[in-house]
C-alpha cells in the first residue's frame, strides 16, 4: 500500500491558529456520557456570533448511505454481529485498567493507525466534499490495514466514523450533505486493531472560516493539549475536569458535561469515565493506564446540548452556537503522559 499523503500542512489545517427511552438503554452499555448535571457556568458577556448559514443537521434534504461493507476476514470487536451493536460487558478487574507491555503495543498500533486514519479524513475534508465521501474513503483505508472501523454498528451506529459540523456537537453521522465554504467539522475516528482500540478526533476548517470561529476551533485545541500536560502519575483524575472547565469558561466558551472522555483498552468505552467538567472521581492515576481527553466547547458561553436528533444519533448546541472538539488517546508514563494517537 502506498503510504497516506499527509496534508498540505497540519498546521495550516488544524490551526492552533428515537428518543429519550433509546438514549438512555444504549447510555447504559454503549456511550461515554457522563452523569448529567447542569452545564458549567457561563463566562460573561459571551455572544453568538451571527451567521448567515443555514443549519448542518437537515435530515429533509440529505440523506445516509449504507456503510463500507466489512470483509468476514476482518479481525470483529465484540458488538459487531451483536444485533443491537452491544459491546461485552466489562468486568470489575478492568476499571481504571493500568495494561501489560503486550497491551500496551497493541494500544500503540491500534492509537497509530487511528491517527493515520484521522489524518486521511482531514486532508479528504474540502468544500464540496460530502462527509459520506470521507467516511467511506476512511473505512476502506482502515479495512485495507486490516482493522476495523469502529462506529459500524456501534450500538447500532450507522457508519464508520462520527462528522459534527457547525452546530452538531457530537455524534454526527456522515450524510450526503456536501462541505461547504466557512464550515469547521469535528472527524472523530476510531479504529479495532490486534485486539485493541484506537480513538482521536480533530477538528477541520473549510475554506474561508470566519474568525469567531477559528477562535472557538484553537481554544478547543488549547484546552486538550493543556489538559494533557496535567496528566502524571499520582495526578487525581477529577483535577482534569477542574482544568478543563476553568479554561473554557474563562475564555468565554461553554464545555459539555453530559458527555466525556474514558478509559480505553480492548473495549472503546471502559470506565471510568474521564469528565471535562469539576467531579469526584479523584482516583490517582498509574503508569500503564490509557484514557482519551476530549473536550467539547460551545461558543456563546452556554454548553445545553439537544439530542439524539430524530436520526437517534446527533447531538446539537441548544443555542445553534457552533462546537468544537478535540481528542487523543493517552499512556500514563512514569514521568508524565505520552500521546498515542499523535499525527504521524
Amino acid at each position: 500500500r502506498a503510504p497516506v499523503a499527509r496534508p498540505r500542512s497540519l498546521s495550516a489545517m488544524w490551526r492552533p491558529a428515537a428518543a429519550a427511552g433509546r438514549l438512555a438503554a444504549r447510555r447504559s452499555f454503549c456511550t461515554h456520557a457522563a452523569p448529567v448535571r447542569s452545564a458549567p457556568a457561563a463566562a460573561p458577556a459571551a455572544s453568538i456570533p451571527r451567521r448567515t448559514k443555514k443549519p448542518a443537521f437537515n435530515p429533509k434534504e440529505f440523506t445516509v448511505p449504507p456503510p463500507v461493507k466489512v470483509p468476514a476476514s476482518v479481525p470483529r470487536p465484540s458488538y459487531a454481529d451483536d444485533p443491537q451493536g452491544r459491546p461485552r460487558p466489562l468486568t470489575q478487574e478492568e476499571y481504571g485498567q493500568c495494561k501489560t507491555t503486550r497491551q500496551i503495543e497493541s494500544m500503540r498500533r491500534a492509537n497509530g493507525l487511528a491517527a493515520e486514519a484521522l489524518v486521511l479524513a482531514c486532508e479528504l475534508a474540502k468544500e464540496g466534499v460530502s462527509t459520506d465521501e470521507v467516511d467511506r474513503k476512511v473505512a476502506e483505508f482502515v479495512i485495507s490495514r486490516g482493522a476495523y472501523p469502529v462506529g459500524i454498528n456501534y450500538c447500532g451506529f450507522p457508519r464508520g466514523l462520527c462528522a459534527s459540523p457547525n452546530e452538531v456537537a457530537l455524534h454526527g453521522v456522515p450524510n450526503t450533505r456536501p462541505l461547504e465554504n466557512g464550515d469547521i467539522c469535528n472527524f472523530d475516528v476510531t479504529v479495532y486493531h490486534d485486539g485493541a482500540f484506537g480513538d482521536c478526533s480533530a477538528m477541520v476548517c473549510v475554506g474561508d472560516v470566519d474568525e469567531d470561529a477559528r477562535r472557538l476551533v484553537d481554544t478547543t485545541r488549547q484546552c486538550l493539549y493543556a489538559a494533557i500536560d496535567t496528566v502524571g502519575p499520582g495526578v487525581k483524575l477529577n483535577s482534569i475536569g477542574k482544568f478543563c472547565e476553568e479554561f473554557a469558561t474563562s475564555r468565554g466558551f461553554g464545555i459539555v458535561a453530559e458527555f466525556c472522555g474514558h478509559f480505553i483498552g480492548a473495549e472503546l468505552h471502559m470506565r471510568p469515565n474521564v469528565l471535562h467538567v469539576t467531579n469526584g472521581n479523584a482516583l490517582l492515576l498509574k503508569p500503564g493506564m490509557t484514557f482519551t481527553i476530549e473536550p467539547i466547547l460551545i461558543e456563546g458561553g452556554n454548553a445545553e446540548i439537544i439530542g439524539p436528533l430524530e436520526d437517534n444519533w446527533t447531538i446539537i448546541s441548544k443555542s445553534g452556537g457552533w462546537s468544537a472538539q478535540w481528542e487523543h488517546t493517552l499512556l500514563v508514563t512514569e514521568h508524565g503522559a505520552d500521546i498515542l494517537t499523535r499525527p504521524p
